[in-house]
């Protein structure tokens, strides 16, 4: 079973290689679809769709008077089609499913926390499962309140502006007016997976995109979300079971849409 460890400051969910925009107060069900990006040598290009679902399982739980316990789920699904480790095409449905709990220590009085973060998982094409396709992210991390609900460097300018970082998630959100807001946002997505091929043991996808979304409030709380943007930095390797590089490949930049609904909880 894999274990991952980072390090993260001024971000409560940390620094990773992978894409982590969890918010422990949104629910969501997002679609991300991206047009064909060409390969930088010349073999297969690469196209991909995602889907994300999550949610937190419950408000903040107050253990002791410093200390809460914060607790979600994420599932995603990626169709991927690109070069495999050979070069020949290679089309499959890759999955994600993580139970990230969070320990936060805030002691009284002060703006500063500081937290831990466990999160089991399954990440796999669920061809087999095996412990391979099993993993635990741990992260421990630092945090700064300019607020009371949100996790991360937030720093509202007024009514209309906020902007927000969480690990390599930026944000500036605009308030056009109550219920409209636009959203610049830059992140990185992708995944590793435990893949059952002949040629490879591990695929790995890590892509960077920025857009802009339009959101509309339909209710209270419950907003739908459409958006476009570019990607860059995409790269997709495959590796072996001792994590060595068998293949790499980069792809030019490229577009994307995003259709979904969000839903703050707290």
């Amino acid at each position: 079973m894999p274990m991952k460890l980072s390090l993260s400051f001024l971000a409560v969910l940390g620094v990773s290689c992978w894409a982590d925009d969890l918010d422990f107060g949104v629910a969501k069900l997002q679609w991300h679809s991206y047009d064909n990006h060409d390969s930088e040598r010349g073999a297969t290009d690469l196209q991909f769709d995602q889907w994300r679902l999550q949610s937190p399982l419950h408000q903040p739980l107050s253990l002791t008077k410093d200390w809460y316990l914060l607790s979600g789920a994420r599932y995603e699904q990626i169709h991927l089609d690109g070069p495999s480790a050979t070069g020949a095409a290679f089309e499959e449905d890759l999955h994600l499913l993580e139970l990230p709990m969070v320990l936060l220590y805030r002691p009284e009085g002060s703006d500063w926390s500081y937290n831990a973060r466990i999160s089991p998982g399954l990440s796999s094409d669920l061809d087999s499962i095996t412990t391979d396709d099993m993993f635990v992210d741990a992260r421990l991390g630092g945090n700064y309140r300019w607020n009371e609900k949100n996790l991360g460097f937030v720093y509202q300018a007024n009514d209309q502006l906020r902007l927000q970082w969480r690990g390599f998630t930026v944000e500036a959100r605009y308030r056009v007016m109550p219920s409209w807001v636009l959203r610049f946002t830059g992140e990185v997505v992708g995944g590793y997976w435990n893949i059952d091929t002949p040629d490879s043991d591990y695929l790995a996808l890590q892509s960077y995109r920025m857009g802009l979304t339009l959101e509309r409030e339909l209710a209270e709380d419950l907003w739908l979300v459409a958006g476009a943007g570019i990607t860059m930095a995409n790269e997709l390797r495959w590796q072996d079971n001792a994590n060595d590089t068998i293949r790499r490949d980069e792809f030019d930049g490229g577009s994307y849409f995003t259709l979904g609904l969000r839903l703050r909880d707290w």
